[in-house]
């Protein structure tokens, strides 16, 4: 950074060149989604063939049922040729993150001991805040994907027990709307200590497990109906972080009072204040240099 803001120059270089790498991507994805819709247009119905790639378990199902629909469609017999090769690789890629996950999790403990310094108690309270920002963003993530999933599914329901697509829609923009206000308020709740923010989201998160537990619901439904296990999976995965989302946040609200706040801001007043040092130690190099 402090390369970036050195000069004008190069302050002004770096301006361009991220309106330059802006442009190109917005370019590249035209262009991307123009090509993803002639394919679209050219090979009608490949959501079958899509669906299929989801798990080892659905491939031979979705295979089954678009014969059943499509008695014309030839399918490749040996499908499960190609399914192997990429189960292989979701799962040394797996291998990967998780051998990467864990040497991650090695550094979190030295950045908070860092941080926090020798004190048990503080670490093992920042920690906690630190888990559930994680679980509060995780949920996040983990909402809109499912969401995505079963958009088919509840438009059905609701539109034939009489509600409009719109309705659906607005319904479902609403809720997202107002996870996200209410998890800015925990954000800035745990940052700042103030219980009512964090009492606040805890009441507000009841509806939301309400609404996990639906999704789990969904999930099974979409196992027995359409033999689609990741539904499932995605349902049992969003309830079990929902809950030790509530269940962390309960702890962390304990932990407010305990003097983790007055040590971070501690700290960073004086990381700021080292900032501010460097700064002024850098103007003086430049200005001896420049006489």
């Amino acid at each position: 950074w402090d390369r970036l803001t050195e000069s004008k120059s190069t302050t002004l270089f770096a301006l361009i060149s991220t309106v330059q790498t802006i442009a190109l991507v917005i370019l590249q994805a035209k262009i991307f989604a123009r090509n993803i819709d002639g394919w679209f247009n050219l090979h009608p119905g490949p959501d079958e063939y899509t669906e299929a790639e989801v798990q080892l378990l659905e491939a031979q199902e979705t295979s089954n049922r678009v014969l059943n629909e499509c008695p014309t469609i030839v399918m490749d017999p040996e499908f499960m040729v190609h399914e192997v090769p990429h189960i292989i690789l979701i799962t040394i890629l797996a291998c990967i993150t998780g051998y990467l996950s864990f040497k991650l999790y090695k550094q979190f403990g030295w950045n908070i001991y860092q941080r926090i310094g020798t004190d048990v108690k503080l670490q093992s309270i920042y920690k906690a805040r630190l888990i559930f920002v994680m679980l509060l963003k995780l949920d996040l993530l983990m909402m809109l994907l499912f969401s995505i999933l079963i958009i088919p599914y509840y438009m059905v329901e609701f539109t034939s027990s009489g509600a409009s697509y719109k309705g659906v829609v607005y319904m479902g923009i609403t809720f997202f709307a107002l996870v996200f206000l209410f998890e800015s308020v925990a954000f800035k709740s745990i940052a700042k200590e103030h219980k009512a923010g964090m009492i606040a989201f805890l009441s507000f998160w009841i509806l939301v497990m309400i609404t996990y537990v639906w999704f789990c619901y969904i999930g099974i439904s979409l196992v027995s109906i359409y033999k689609w296990y990741i539904g499932s999976i995605f349902g049992v995965t969003c309830l079990l972080m929902g809950a030790l989302t509530f269940v962390i946040g309960i702890v962390v609200m304990r932990n407010f009072g305990k003097g983790l706040k007055e040590h971070l801001d501690k700290i960073g007043f004086q990381e700021e204040e080292a900032f501010d040092n460097s700064n002024d130690k850098r103007d003086m190099e430049v200005g001896s240099r420049r006489n």
